[in-house]
């Protein structure tokens, strides 16, 4: 697991200049939603009747009621949310391709290839992983199937008393663990079809060595984690200027992290082949 991460730390060398056009892509996305939430999201919560100035539970409900109505008739409500929903989409049909070029990348420079094959790769798998994609995105949804109901009638009583919320936890952190698990699983199974060593073989190295490809994703997404804290911390502490910056920033080293584990991971599943033991 060690060397799995120190091996994924140096193909952060070779893979430099897709840390860079990374960051200037989720940079981009972080604009367009810092312009919604000023346009389409402040102007709402500004009418939200908090407690504090004076508002009752009857008003707070009637707020929500009337933010359902808008959901269903007002057309400038309807307009943000298509195109939201539009965004989030084309974001996520593009994670794939990302995901592709960087997996084609690893695949080259563990053969001692050098070049820039993040592009190509994107070509190659892209469509590929992107089916890989849609399976883990149904698998996630599956389980909302039983959750749903149950968070629904939650969510729906908490309008009046916030502490029911509390009883929402334990289903979203299940839910949150069988998300992990699949895109664990998942991901070793795009190792070995862009690998050529078999996606169902590699499913089954990754259920083998499960504990130490948790171990590293957990010490790794705890750097990630470490940045969130730090942007939530600055905007409550050192709000302003200090708060602008560091959430600007912030996409560069957790744009790294979720790299690093990338490769670390790769470099993990690579080293249980039958060919390197």
């Amino acid at each position: 697991m060690r060397v799995s991460i120190t091996r994924g730390f140096h193909s952060m060398k070779e893979q430099f200049y897709i840390l860079i056009l990374l960051f200037i892509y989720r940079l981009l996305w972080g604009y367009f939603m810092y312009g919604f939430v000023r346009d389409a999201i402040v102007p709402i919560l500004m009418r939200y009747p908090n407690q504090q100035a004076g508002g009752s539970g009857m008003s707070r409900l009637l707020y929500y009621i009337e933010g359902q109505f808008s959901l269903s008739s007002d057309p400038g409500v309807q307009r943000w949310l298509w195109m939201l929903l539009a965004i989030t989409i084309l974001k996520m049909l593009l994670s794939p391709f990302i995901r592709a070029g960087l997996i084609h990348e690893l695949h080259q420079e563990s053969k001692g290839t050098r070049g820039l094959f993040f592009f190509p790769g994107m070509k190659l798998y892209g469509l590929p992983v992107l089916i890989f994609s849609l399976v883990e995105w149904l698998l996630a949804l599956l389980p909302l199937y039983w959750l749903a109901p149950r968070i629904y009638k939650l969510l729906l009583s908490s309008f009046l008393d916030y502490s029911l919320l509390l009883k929402i936890i334990p289903f979203l952190l299940v839910w949150l663990i069988y998300i992990f698990i699949i895109r664990l699983c998942l991901l070793y199974m795009q190792f070995g079809y862009t690998g050529g060593t078999g996606m169902f073989y590699s499913l089954i190295l990754c259920l083998r060595h499960i504990i130490p490809a948790v171990t590293t994703a957990a010490i790794l997404g705890a750097g990630s984690f470490l940045v969130l804290l730090l942007c939530g911390l600055t905007g409550i502490l050192c709000p302003g200027l200090p708060a602008l910056l560091i959430r600007q920033i912030s996409p560069l080293p957790s744009t790294f992290f979720k790299m690093w584990g990338l490769a670390a991971q790769y470099h993990l599943w690579q080293s249980k082949l039958p060919s390197n033991n």
